[in-house]
C-alpha cells in the first residue's frame, strides 16, 4: 500500500534524515535496505507510520537491520556452537546458528511492533477525553477542523500527532472522510473507524457534529467498560498457571516436608532407601 507523504515526511525526507548524525551501522542498513523491492518497503513504511517513527527511522533502515542482525546472529551462533558442542552434542549445537540468525532477523520486527502496540494503547486511552473536549469545543461554535486545530495544540501525545496529520492532509486538499479513514487505518483501531464513519455521515447528511461527538464519546466509554469487564473475567484463567507453577509446589513442601523429616528421623524411610 502506498502512503501519501505528510508535511512532516517532506520536512524530513530520506536525504534530510540521513544528514542527521547517524551511526555507521544504521547508514549501512539503509544502503542495504534500498536494494529491496518497493512493495516490501511500503509494508514497512506503513508500520513506521503506525509506530510514530516518521523522521526518526526509515523503512529501508529497518529492512537492512533485519539482514545485519540476522548475520550477527549467525556469528554469535557459530561462536556458541564451538563453546557448547561438547556439552550439548553436535546435533543440538548445530541448531544454535539457525536459532540465533532467526532471532536476530526477527528482532527489528519485534521492536517495531512493540512501538506500534504501545502507541496504539496510548491513543485508545486518550480518545474518549479527546472526543469529549472536541464535542465541547464544537458546541461552543467552532467548526470541526478549527476545534481539532485548537485542541491538538494543547493535547500532546500520539493522538494529537495523528489529528495534526489529519489537518495537514485536509489542508492539502484531501477529503475529510478520506483523511479520517486513513488515520483509522494507520492506527488500526475499530474505535477510530467508527468515529471516522460517524463524522463522515454527519458531514454528508447535515447532522449536528456536536451531537455525534457526544454520542461517540459515550459509546467509547461503554466499550472501554465492557473491555475492562472482559479482562476481569479472564483474570482468574491467567492466575491458574501461576498458582500451579509457584503456589502449589510451595504448599506441598510446607505440608509434607515436616512429615518426611519426622519419618526419616524415626527410620521409617529406610525401607524405601532414604
Amino acid at each position: 500500500m502506498w502512503l501519501r507523504r505528510s508535511p512532516l515526511e517532506r520536512l524530513r525526507s530520506p536525504e534530510e534524515t540521513r544528514r542527521i548524525v547517524r551511526p555507521p551501522w544504521l547508514l549501512l542498513a539503509g544502503l542495504i535496505g534500498r536494494r529491496f523491492p518497493k512493495g516490501y518497503l511500503n509494508r514497512y513504511r506503513l508500520l513506521v507510520h503506525r509506530a510514530g517513527l516518521v523522521g526518526r527511522v526509515l523503512p529501508e533502515e529497518i529492512v537492512g537491520l533485519k539482514l545485519l542482525s540476522g548475520f550477527g546472529g549467525v556469528i554469535v551462533g557459530i561462536a556458541l556452537h564451538s563453546l557448547v558442542a561438547q556439552e550439548l552434542g553436535q546435533g543440538v549445537a548445530l541448531l544454535l546458528p539457525f536459532l540465533a540468525a532467526f532471532g536476530g532477523f526477527s528482532f527489528p520486527d519485534f521492536w517495531l511492533r512493540r512501538h506500534i502496540a504501545r502507541r496504539r494503547s496510548q491513543i485508545i486511552r486518550a480518545l474518549p477525553d479527546f472526543v469529549d473536549l472536541l464535542a465541547a469545543t464544537v458546541s461552543a461554535g467552532l467548526s470541526l477542523d478549527a476545534a481539532i486545530d485548537r485542541i491538538v495544540r494543547r493535547f500532546p501525545g500520539p493522538l494529537g500527532e495523528e489529528f495534526q496529520r489529519y489537518l495537514w492532509e485536509v489542508q492539502l486538499g484531501r477529503r475529510r472522510g478520506e483523511a479520517l479513514s486513513a488515520m483509522a487505518e494507520r492506527i488500526d483501531s475499530d474505535d477510530l473507524r467508527l468515529l471516522a464513519s460517524a463524522l463522515t455521515q454527519a458531514d454528508l447528511f447535515g447532522i449536528p457534529v456536536a451531537n455525534v461527538l457526544r454520542a461517540q464519546a459515550e459509546d467509547l466509554r461503554d466499550r472501554r467498560f465492557q473491555q475492562a469487564r472482559e479482562r476481569a473475567r479472564k483474570a482468574p484463567l491467567w492466575m491458574i498457571p501461576a498458582i500451579a507453577l509457584f503456589f502449589c509446589p510451595i504448599l506441598f513442601l510446607l505440608l509434607f516436608a515436616p512429615l518426611l523429616l519426622r519419618l526419616r528421623a524415626s527410620g521409617s524411610l529406610s525401607v524405601f532407601g532414604f
